[in-house]
């Protein structure tokens, strides 16, 4: 699907199984990013996301653990911060 994170060419985590939240953050931008919800956390629980086959959940599982979490707040801007977040999130998997 064209809404799908890819990870892989064979392994797509749809972004409904993403839980996305947004804080302020203390990074760079100054009074922007204290004021304003900058700061993105992505969330996705491996035990019940459909991306993987059974033998990649285990793999996955034994190696990050049951939900993988990341954040990103380098930048003022929530859509660049959420963009890195998504970029550390297919790295980690």
């Amino acid at each position: 699907m064209p809404d799908d994170l890819v990870i892989t060419r064979s392994v797509r985590v749809p972004r409904h199984e993403i839980e996305t939240s947004f804080t302020t953050s203390g990074g760079p931008g100054g009074q922007h990013a204290n004021r304003n919800a900058t700061r993105v956390e992505l969330r996705l629980d491996l035990t019940t996301s459909s991306a993987f086959s059974p033998a990649q959940r285990a793999r996955v599982i034994e190696r990050l653990g049951d939900e993988l979490r990341v954040t990103a707040d380098e930048e003022r801007s929530q859509a660049r911060n959420r963009a890195l977040a998504e970029e550390k999130l297919v790295a980690r998997l």
